[in-house]
């Protein structure tokens, strides 16, 4: 009997495996082959096509990108597993709040439990190699071709796997890559941003979540799933070590839970151990990246997962390059070349092409999944620690918890700020009556945020002041730079009024599942203005509605007490009209303004605001600030028009624009398109229509 059942179960595998096209019978080539890369929608489609031919393996959307593309992710485990995915879901929430289950309760869910992995790849789009890397290493897993390890480390791995978490970009590069592929523009760089807003600062947006992706990825990441360990697969330079794993090196920010970093010496040491032990050279760790900074992928660190990262060398997206001894070095600042204890195995140069690529990042998350398994139980446990921890110093205090007024000069912006706190998981609670703390008051319809929840280390890093630590060994040295931004602290970005509480208290409140923004409202009395005070960033959107509804709006240039309330400079007056009122109603509810009734008798203070006729440079040297500049007018719903270089030949044009923005932009780039002196090496040569500046005249 249990003969003719392993036959059963043998020839249902191999049937499932036969109706599986391998990629490279999809594709019609061998993933990482030399000049062959596939798009978003070809990868799509093959995640489809096996979760239409497997019980290994689930996609599901995730959400649409900026440009429309419905993004996805795939999760692989066991059959069992995966018609039990909401049995596992609810072991990891329930081990992610310690304040629900003890310490016992824990440790049996551990057991019973199933480890999440998240692999992101492809965030940088011109990194293409994990998104093709992908196809391959699902296809292994869910056709049980992988390793016997691997295939049976789904029986405790539940592991989500997003093939490209920029898929607009990803599109843009193939289609950019093949249209001049084997012409003279062969390797020119794409002249338009990768993310259309962001470009490569996609990765620096995982605390304020402009960006719908990002928004996409932290539903998974930080609401639902819920990871223990995250993995972000990027791509470098070519001309230092072939592969970046974890450990980071310093400075490691003192916010995150140390256990953390014991566990990414671990799972680094483990891929570092399975890329030697497969002949892979130039591997290092504790190199170029730190691990300091908020706004990367990695934020997953202050949320008690272990977040990791790898950064391959690059080729020329899939064309292979040549790289002699005498160019590689580790980096600027180590002028000698040798074994090293972060890097015992150099790589010495020599052709690195695609498919190389793949390779050390198919061995890599292989591992990965492996180590999952291996330390199962313990992963679950420490997480729940880390999750008890965060809860356990909040309880004690300093900070005990943050209180932030609802009521505030810019209101809206307080509100996007608890928006952005709650899409990285953060508990926000809610009080209407008035407080006290010892000796100080707080109003009522306040936020109140507990430091003693699981994201507890994520809310005081976005609260406190940055001091960049100094690593130099003495002040002779010249200062060493942070590796990317040093200052995140949230409320100072957004100009939110809050207050730190230090001591514990208790208080009755509700914890919210949005920002409870103030109800908008318009009074209307038989007055001669409307007015809305000063100060908010949504006047500024109230004033180009207004515009684009042809009723006038002006400000006043010196304060006004009207009645009981005084308006400040900058105040927005609307006279009363026949249709004003239903309009204004509109918007107040849109942007919950409260729209005063006025009567203004001296007009002499009112200045008219004009529509702007607004130009915004849009150089052919994929501007990030340009992007960011350009998300900034169409959120706030200004009118304006892009113009490129040639639009500056028209001698009209000043006639065209009361002001053109030009992006922080290299004073070279933005005249001949060029840089000049020695970073003119890194010019290649454009298509025509995408040469050139602005030019003399």
């Amino acid at each position: 009997m249990k003969r003719l059942l392993f036959i059963l179960l043998t020839s249902v595998v191999i049937s499932f495996a036969q109706s599986i096209k391998s990629p490279e019978e999809f594709l019609g080539y061998k993933v990482g082959a030399d000049y062959k890369i596939a798009d978003y929608e070809t990868i799509s489609k093959y995640f489809q096509h096996l979760a239409q031919n497997s019980d290994k393996i689930k996609v599901e959307g995730i959400g649409s990108t900026s440009l429309g593309k419905e993004m996805f992710m795939s999760i692989i485990s066991s059959s069992e597993n995966l018609k039990n995915l909401e049995k596992y879901k609810d072991i990891i929430h329930k081990l992610s709040d310690p304040r629900m289950i003890s310490d016992g309760e824990a440790k049996q869910l551990s057991h019973e439990g199933k480890v999440v992995v998240l692999v992101t790849c492809n965030i940088h789009s011109n990194e293409i190699a994990a998104s093709q890397m992908s196809m391959e290493f699902a296809y292994k897993l869910v056709t049980q071709t992988a390793s016997e390890k691997s295939i049976k480390a789904l029986n405790d791995v539940i592991f989500i796997l997003m093939p490209s978490i920029n898929p607009d970009g990803t599109t843009m590069v193939v289609d950019w890559y093949n249209k001049y592929l084997n012409t003279e523009f062969d390797g020119a760089p794409m002249p338009y941003l990768y993310h259309v807003y962001a470009g490569h600062d996609d990765n620096r947006d995982w605390f304020m979540f402009n960006l719908k992706e990002s928004k996409n990825v932290a539903k998974i990441a930080f609401k639902e799933w819920l990871p223990q360990i995250w993995l972000d697969e990027h791509q470098m330079g070519n001309t230092s070590a072939r592969m970046f794993v974890v450990p980071y090196q310093d400075p490691l920010n003192p916010n995150v839970n140390p256990m953390i970093w014991r566990w990414q010496s671990i799972l680094g040491g483990m891929s570092e151990l399975a890329l030697e032990s497969n002949g892979k050279t130039g591997v290092i760790n504790r190199a170029m990246f730190d691990a300091f900074w908020q706004g990367a992928t990695e934020n997953s660190l202050w949320h008690n997962q272990i977040g990791m990262l790898t950064e391959m060398a690059s080729c020329n997206v899939a064309s292979p390059v040549f790289i002699d001894s005498s160019e590689v070095k580790v980096n600027p600042e180590i002028t000698t070349y040798d074994v090293r204890s972060n890097y015992s195995n150099p790589w010495r140069g020599g052709w690195w092409r695609l498919r190389d690529i793949v390779d050390y990042e198919l061995i890599a998350t292989y591992d990965l999944l492996e180590s999952a398994s291996l330390f199962k139980s313990e992963l679950l446990f420490n997480y729940y620690k880390m999750c008890k921890d965060a809860v356990e110093s909040g309880r004690k205090g300093n900070p005990f918890a943050y209180v932030i007024p609802r009521d505030q000069l810019d209101s809206y912006s307080t509100y996007k700020m608890i928006e952005a706190l709650q899409t990285g998981g953060v508990e926000v609670y809610w009080t209407d009556k008035e407080f006290q703390v010892g000796n100080r008051i707080f109003p009522a319809n306040s936020y109140i945020i507990y430091t003693a929840q699981s994201n507890g280390r994520y809310i005081k890093d976005l609260f406190d002041e940055q001091r960049y630590p100094d690593l130099r060994k003495n002040r002779s040295e010249k200062p060493i730079p942070p590796y990317d931004v040093a200052g995140w602290t949230i409320p100072y970005l957004m100009g939110v009024n809050f207050s730190i509480v230090n001591q514990p208290f208790n208080i009755e409140s509700k914890l919210l599942n949005d920002a409870n923004y103030r109800a908008g409202s318009i009074a209307s009395e038989n007055s001669n203005f409307y007015a809305v005070q000063t100060g908010s960033i949504a006047n500024a959107i109230l004033i180009n509605r207004l515009h684009k509804e042809k009723i006038p709006v002006m400000w006043n240039l010196s304060k006004l007490k009207l009645g009981e309330t005084q308006f400040d400079e900058g105040s927005i007056f609307i006279p009363a009209g026949a249709d004003y009122e239903r309009i204004l109603k509109k918007l107040a509810d849109e942007l919950h303004l409260q729209i005063k009734s006025v009567d203004l008798k001296d007009k002499s203070s009112l200045k008219e605001i004009k529509k702007m006729r607004i130009g915004l440079y849009k150089p052919f040297t994929a501007n990030m600030d340009e992007g960011w500049t350009r998300l900034l007018l169409e959120n706030f719903q200004f009118d304006f028009t892009s113009i490129v270089n040639k639009d500056f030949k028209n001698k009209k044009l000043k006639d065209q624009f009361d002001v053109i923005i030009l992006p922080d932009i290299n004073g070279d780039l933005i005249k001949t398109g060029k840089l000049s002196g020695e970073n003119a090496r890194f010019s290649r040569p454009k298509p025509p229509e995408f040469e050139g500046g602005i030019e003399k005249e």
